[in-house]
């Protein structure tokens, strides 16, 4: 089976990476894990699942997981530019570029959060956990597409809001669009890029930054033992972010960002 996806004015061709798709399950990573160690999940193969009772986000959380959203593991290979510290920044990077081509406009909030502009701030539509076991990297990917978690709901703190990718009032203005459809077109696309652009492993910091949240403002990253400020310039080569502080470049691996009071 061939599908097309297009990369300016060229349509490549590839064989569509399968999918695996299950109803409720615990997590679409254990689904992953489980199927990998059975040899059945190959790189660029992937679950997709209908709803989750322990999906899981950054640090561990419970990522809340209705029916009516993406909620997917991928595996991705084992070799750069997703073997190192910026796996989970690249896979960022490709969605962000691949949800663009379908009409989205969406942005990366480092290192691993997809937003879109809800008025004047940026709302969570998406968000990335990478997980290695025994030499298995997969992405669990969750995109809000139809119910994002209302505010109330959220943990305190949370840096930003949700929202759904493709809203109430404006889903009669796009073609009906489901989850699994959607995921369909993401995970081709994404394939499709990787294997026949040949200039990810070398051009993935770029492509990163046309898409990096942010980028020349004033912001404050809290890592939970402390809270710095800087003007964000960039990424570093291997996924850092970099902030200007003190006319001084400095490179930072973890932590929550937020726009600055002071922007």
């Amino acid at each position: 089976m061939t599908s097309s996806c297009h990369n300016g004015a060229r349509e490549q061709r590839a064989v569509r990476p399968e999918v695996w798709r299950f109803g409720e399950v615990s997590s679409a990573l254990d689904v992953g894990h489980t199927l990998a160690r059975r040899g059945l999940l190959a790189p660029w193969q992937s679950v997709l699942v209908s709803s989750q009772r322990q999906g899981r986000g950054q640090l561990r959380r419970n990522w809340v997981s209705p029916a009516g959203n993406i909620y997917a593991a991928l595996r991705l290979p084992m070799q750069e530019p997703f073997a190192g510290s910026a796996a989970s920044t690249v896979t960022g990077a490709m969605l962000a570029a691949t949800l663009g081509k379908l009409g989205f406009a969406v942005r990366l909030k480092w290192p691993n959060d997809l937003v879109v502009q809800d008025g004047d701030a940026p709302a969570k539509v998406a968000g990335i956990l990478l997980e290695e076991r025994a030499g298995v990297l997969l992405a669990g990917i969750g995109i809000n597409v139809a119910w994002a978690p209302p505010a109330e709901s959220l943990r305190t703190g949370a840096a930003m809001p949700a929202k759904a990718l493709v809203p109430g009032p404006e889903k009669s203005q796009k073609i009906f669009l489901t989850a699994e459809s959607l995921w369909y077109q993401l995970v081709n696309c994404l394939f499709c890029e990787y294997s026949t652009g040949g200039s990810l492993k070398k051009n993935w910091k770029d492509l990163a930054e046309s898409f990096l949240l942010w980028r020349g403002s004033c912001v404050c990253l809290d890592d939970g033992d402390e809270v710095v400020e800087g003007i964000l310039t960039g990424l570093c080569h291997d996924g850092g972010l970099c902030l200007s502080r003190n006319g001084r470049q400095e490179v930072f691996y973890s932590g929550s960002l937020r726009l600055s009071h002071h922007h």
